[in-house]
This record gives structure tokens, sequence and C-alpha cells, in this order.
């Protein structure tokens, strides 16, 4: 396998992993209420939802145009995102003193660490920091 394939590969689960985040924040937005400590905010999950969309573009043109250069910068913010945003459900589930955190550890689970693992790994595996010989 050449090692920018692993780039690929994790785009596409990150796109995954974003369209589902998109139906159900923008289709489905009681879900946070009812299965997290945070509150219902029907905008707000909208708002994520099509910034998911806005990055999916990215991505899709990527694959569709097999890029390198696209496809190191995307996954580097795709695993900086899942870092950030999958601690965030990690602090949550860990901290949180009452309601429902079942959100949270799915966040955490899905996003931190098969998200952010999985780019990690991609990024390492592809050698995507490596300076390119002239």
């Amino acid at each position: 396998m050449r090692k920018e394939k692993y780039l690929y590969l994790y785009l596409l689960l990150f796109l995954l992993m974003t369209i589902g985040a998109f139906v159900w924040q923008m289709f489905f937005p009681h879900v946070a209420e009812t299965f997290s400590v945070w509150r219902m905010s029907r905008g707000w999950q909208a708002e994520i939802a099509l910034w998911n969309v806005g990055i999916d573009m990215g991505i899709v043109i990527t694959l569709i145009r097999r890029n390198i250069e696209y496809a190191k910068i995307l996954s580097l913010i795709s695993v900086v995102l899942c870092i950030l945003l999958g601690g965030h459900h990690l602090f949550y589930a860990v901290t949180a003193t009452n309601g429902n955190i079942t959100l949270h550890w799915m966040g955490a689970i899905e996003v931190l660490f098969i998200g952010g693992g999985t780019g990690i790994f991609a990024l390492i595996k592809s050698n995507c920091f490596k300076k390119a010989a002239k």
C-alpha cells in the first residue's frame, strides 16, 4: 500500500463520521438534550452540522482529485478537530455529576479514540510530516 493511501482511508472514515453527525445534529437535535448534560440548542447543532458539510466538501474534492497536499492538510485539520471535540466529550463524561452522559462517552469513543487515534496512525504511517526529497 502506498503511504498516502492511509490519509485517503482516514479522510473517508472522517467523512462517514461527519455525515452521521450531520444527520443527527440537523434532523434529530433532541438526541443531545436526551443523552447529554448539555441542553437543547437546535441553532448551535444546526450550525455545527453545516460546518461538517463545509469540511466534507473539501474532503470529497480531495478524494476525487487524489491530491496528496490537500489530503495532508485536511487530515491534520480533522485529527485536531477529533482530539479537541472528542476531548471535550471525554471531559464531560468523566466530570459530570448529574444528567445523562451517554452521548459524551459515545463522543469520546468515536471522535477522540477512533477518529483521533486513526488519524494519528494515518499521519504517522503516511510520513505526512517528512520533508519531501528534492
